[in-house]
């Protein structure tokens, strides 16, 4: 039983590394003059591009540049993660005038348990404190880890991430994707997002 663990866990490994590249292969963006463009499409098709690979400039209300990937924010309601695209390409791109900026990342604070990484217990009670704040009570973050906990530990066990984890990270984990469970990661992740730092 344990070699059959032992394979899978290779096999699962090499199943991440591969989806990792397909991903970035397949749905990067890029820049162009007045709008981020998606060869492919987006990758989660629930939302503002459903049936667009343009995001106009002008939807984005504000980009997080402290969320991996980097995220879009649209309608108020949505954030758009710009795959391929790092902080510093939007920081520096001189047509880009839309403000960046960091806030509370709520679903990196509730993920934070399931990386390969030990938290004090100071952390772990900030954490939550930041997360009521946001208006996340302790039973519903309870609900959310337990709903979240067996694929993110079997993701952890065969990757090892030990440094973030994300909304992004969600959506990919909560395939089958249903707009239902789309829209949810978005209440969690908009849920009263103080503002951190202007850049």
């Amino acid at each position: 039983m344990s070699g059959g663990l032992l394979v899978y866990m290779i096999k699962e490994d090499e199943y991440y590394e591969w989806l990792k590249r397909f991903r970035r292969k397949k749905f990067n963006c890029r820049i162009e003059s007045d709008h981020f463009y998606f060869p492919n499409g987006y990758y989660f098709r629930h939302g503002f591009l459903k049936r667009s690979k343009k995001l106009p400039f002008s939807k984005v209300q504000e980009l997080r540049t402290n969320t991996h990937p980097v995220s879009a924010l649209v309608n108020n309601n949505e954030l758009i993660f710009l795959l391929g695209i790092e902080s510093k390409d939007v920081l520096a791109h001189d047509q880009l005038s839309i403000k960046a900026k960091q806030r509370n990342d709520n679903w990196s604070l509730l993920c934070e348990e399931f990386l390969d990484t030990e938290f004090s217990e100071a952390l772990q009670k900030t954490n939550i404190a930041k997360l009521e704040k946001a208006g996340i009570s302790k039973e519903e973050q309870q609900a959310i880890k337990k709903r979240l906990k067996v694929r993110f530990l079997i993701r952890t066990m065969v990757t090892w991430e030990w440094v973030y984890y994300g909304q992004y990270d969600v959506l990919c984990e909560l395939w089958p994707l249903t707009q239902k469970k789309y829209w949810w990661t978005m209440d969690v992740a908009l849920r009263k997002n103080e503002l951190q730092q202007v850049l």
